[in-house]
């Protein structure tokens, strides 16, 4: 004898077990355009964080560019990631308490920005 609300319930259960797992690697590995949108609205009064953002830093030249950071040969995910989440020796950066889904966002953009030429007008 078939149980079809047996049946239904396991393919219920794996849809949203998967979607689950899907969510919390989406969390880790982040969404670069999300990040983009993030730091375009977050970091660009002192980072360039994009070579065709609308407003240039307030002060041309305070803080690396986010292509630079990407480029440094030690920058990984990891290493931002870890830089991010904590404190740091920076008194001047604005430490934001990023959620979750927010950093992966801001690390895959930041990753993903590797191999491009930094902006020419940022240090």
């Amino acid at each position: 004898m078939r149980h079809p609300f047996r049946t239904a319930f396991a393919v219920m259960l794996s849809v949203v077990t998967g979607s689950t797992a899907l969510a919390a690697e989406q969390a880790r590995s982040g969404n670069p355009r999300a990040g983009r949108e993030f730091v375009g609205h977050n970091c660009d009064g002192c980072h360039v964080v994009a070579a065709d953002q609308d407003l240039r830093p307030l002060i041309a030249g305070y803080a690396p560019s986010f292509a630079a950071i990407a480029n440094r040969p030690e920058t990984t995910a990891e290493t931002l990631r870890a830089f991010l989440v904590r404190q740091h020796g920076y008194s001047n950066m604005p430490y934001p308490d990023l959620a979750p889904a927010d950093l992966a966002n801001v690390v895959a953009y930041i990753v993903s920005l590797r191999h491009r030429q930094p902006d020419r007008h940022a240090p």
